[in-house]
């Protein structure tokens, strides 16, 4: 009795690779007598018909015909029949284990900002962790045209969904983000990481793949941004903040060169913000001055006991002082 051709395989992944996802066994008829291998963090998966025919998971050598057809609902059927009836199997194998995958912003993000109406340019880099949802999804919409799935090829994928997905979480639901916020974002990176993995995981579902992890390493932005953001976290050691923005705002328009129009605008804005500051701080000096003045000029002394007084009407003699 020929069955699926004669002869026998072995049905197996031997260059197993982290970097790459899965791998189509070459074979298109499963011959008689054939084992398969599934090693550690591997998974077989007989497909038939466009449909997941069976996934098996336990490492180890199987006979084809007592071990595997039995679980196999379409294959099943055809096995018993006489003769080779022309019925194909494919079978994938998928690496189980979780990936880690390595990304980063090929070019910035231009966040709106009230501060710069042009937007700030941010880029993000830091790894993910990816691993298999469906294999149904997976096998029809990426196992079905290539014969092996590597990281590389993913990333690919990855890419083109994250800038916009990292975008939308740094703006969390509004329309733009203040120019603190977003130098602040570094210390909430942990809780952005968790929104970008949630939506990213979202848009990866369609192919089969999850995100069972994303962290940010690092947020870098303009070198005239980066200096505007430690010159504001140097405030903190500077006991006159008028006097300081004063000097940071002289000595950013002392320098020579420039940069980009995005960090030009930034460095426009925050040269706003600090003569804004300066200029409160001179109406409140103001302020200050005058209300001693004002002290000044209440403060008189009694015509007749020389005792100081801040009324009509001496506090000791009772005499009255026009």
């Amino acid at each position: 009795m020929a069955w699926f051709g004669q002869g026998k395989d072995t049905i197996e992944w031997e260059e197993f690779r982290d970097d790459v996802l899965f791998y189509k066994w070459p074979a298109k008829e499963i011959k008689k007598g054939s084992k398969l291998i599934i090693r550690e963090g591997q998974r077989a998966i007989f497909y038939a018909n466009g449909i997941v025919e069976g996934v098996f998971e336990q490492p180890g050598n199987f006979d084809i015909v007592t071990q595997i057809t039995p679980f196999l609902s379409t294959l099943k059927g055809v096995f018993s029949l006489r003769g080779d009836t022309g019925m194909r199997a494919e079978v994938y194998f998928v690496n189980a284990k979780q990936l880690l995958l390595p990304w980063g912003t090929r070019q910035r993000i231009m966040m709106p900002s009230p501060d710069v109406p042009s937007g700030i340019p941010i880029g993000a880099n830091g790894n993910l962790v990816i691993e298999f949802r469906d294999y149904q999804a997976f096998i029809s919409k990426i196992a079905g045209v290539k014969s092996t799935y590597s990281l590389d090829d993913i990333s690919e994928r990855i890419m083109g969904e994250l800038n916009p997905v990292i975008a939308e979480c740094m703006l969390g639901g509004q329309s733009t983000i203040g120019l603190n916020a977003l130098i602040g974002l570094q210390a909430n990176s942990r809780s952005l990481g968790k929104k970008i993995a949630t939506e990213l995981d979202n848009e990866l579902l369609e192919i089969g793949l999850g995100v069972a992890d994303f962290n940010i390493l690092s947020l870098n932005y303009p070198p005239e941004l980066q200096a505007m953001a430690e010159k504001v976290a140097a405030q903190s050691f500077v006991g006159d903040v008028g006097k300081y923005s004063a000097i940071s705002l002289a000595d950013s328009f002392g320098k020579e060169g420039g940069g980009g129009a995005g960090a030009q605008m930034a460095q426009m804005a925050m040269g706003m913000q600090m003569a804004q500051q300066m200029t409160a701080n001179m109406n409140n000096n103001n302020q200050q001055a005058g209300a001693k003045q004002q002290d000044a000029a209440d403060t008189r002394f009694c015509t007749k006991c020389r005792k100081m007084m801040s009324s009509k009407f001496c506090p000791d003699c009772g005499s009255e002082t026009v």
